[in-house]
């Protein structure tokens, strides 16, 4: 069994003694980050937003599984977390000896599965993934990033303190993860004391063929798009962070599945990725998607809703000009009701 994992852990923690919470992303052309010095920065410090986004995949004989753990956070004025929100996708494809490959039907993360995820029946607590992820988040509320990168937990990666184990007792370890990698991506972007953070997923197939040959190995792969915004107390948008993953495993003609080594985000990519040379307006994957989320601020979510699906909105194309199908269904899903 091959498996491919993001171990953070002292990597993390390290990492964040040695840079501030509001690094920009690799490639990212750091707008939006704090300037200055002195008493006149210290008193008007940004808030800042942050996604974090941990992809494990694994393989064993005939069936591969993809895990993506996601959190959305708010830094105050002072570094602290004050607000976050967790998601996970999980997900198996298997194959048989034809090398046809079996795809999930069901696309949905845990928090988009509510009832549908049976953990409240298995549960000592009785409470469901959505009610301990939540537990979690709050218990975060507060500390600091190093503060949650040294998080206690025991060999299965479930928390040791009393306090947070009297509302959640699953396994956090991912969670842990991606906080810590969202506050390190963080940045003032232009959310406010007083805003709530939220997170929304979409994911869907992204094969292109569901056989494999003695010819040609396929690649099972999931397009997952993320995006984290603050939302003010009308419900508009005041920032954006937006991310795609396609993790994606290969099938051999007698059904045999390899996980990859490790999968990046498209932001985590940055300008490794590519695009910039076949982007109109010369631009990376990054640039496209920070486009998108500064067209976002100040729309509510009937305004989202309303972007047209064809491009044909001149102002979001001067911005970007990727497809924004999937990150507008992922925005929307972050502007749910509670």
């Amino acid at each position: 069994m091959r498996k491919s994992k993001a171990l953070w852990g002292c990597v993390l923690a390290a990492a964040l003694l040695l840079a501030a919470c509001g690094k920009p992303n690799a490639g990212s052309s750091g707008s939006g980050s704090m300037s200055g010095s002195g008493a006149a920065s210290q008193t008007t410090a940004a808030w800042k937003t942050g996604l974090g986004v941990v992809v494990e995949t694994e393989d064993e004989d005939r069936t591969g599984s993809i895990r993506l753990a996601a959190a959305a956070v708010l830094l105050d004025g002072d570094g602290k977390i004050a607000d976050v929100e967790l998601d996970e996708l999980e997900t198996t494809i298997g194959a048989d000896g034809t090398g046809a490959v079996h795809l999930p039907t069901d696309y949905r993360t845990k928090r988009q599965k509510g009832a549908d995820y049976p953990l409240a029946e298995a549960s000592s607590l009785k409470k469901g993934w959505a009610e301990q992820a939540d537990a979690f988040a709050d218990y975060l509320t507060g500390r600091t990033p190093e503060q949650v990168s040294l998080l206690k937990l025991d060999n299965d990666g479930k928390p040791t303190d009393a306090d947070l184990l009297a509302g959640c007792t699953i396994a956090v370890n991912r969670y842990r993860d991606a906080v810590v990698k969202a506050c390190t991506n963080a940045r003032g972007l232009g959310a406010a004391k007083g805003d709530r953070v939220s997170l929304g997923v979409e994911a869907v197939n992204g094969s292109s063929d569901v056989t494999a040959t003695d010819d040609r190995d396929v690649n099972a792969e999931i397009d997952i798009s993320l995006v984290a915004l603050t939302l003010d107390a009308e419900g508009r948008v005041t920032s954006a962070v937006a991310d795609m993953a396609e993790p994606a495993l290969t099938v051999a003609s007698d059904g045999g599945i390899t996980a990859p080594d490790k999968v990046e985000t498209k932001l985590e990519q940055g300008d490794r990725y590519g695009m910039r040379g076949a982007s109109s307006l010369n631009k990376e994957w990054y640039e496209h998607s920070e486009g998108f989320c500064g067209y976002l601020k100040g729309k509510t979510r009937a305004e989202v809703a309303a972007i047209p699906a064809d491009g044909s909105d001149a102002d979001l194309m001067a911005l970007c000009t990727i497809s924004v199908t999937d990150l507008q269904k992922a925005a929307l899903d972050a502007m749910r009701t509670k």
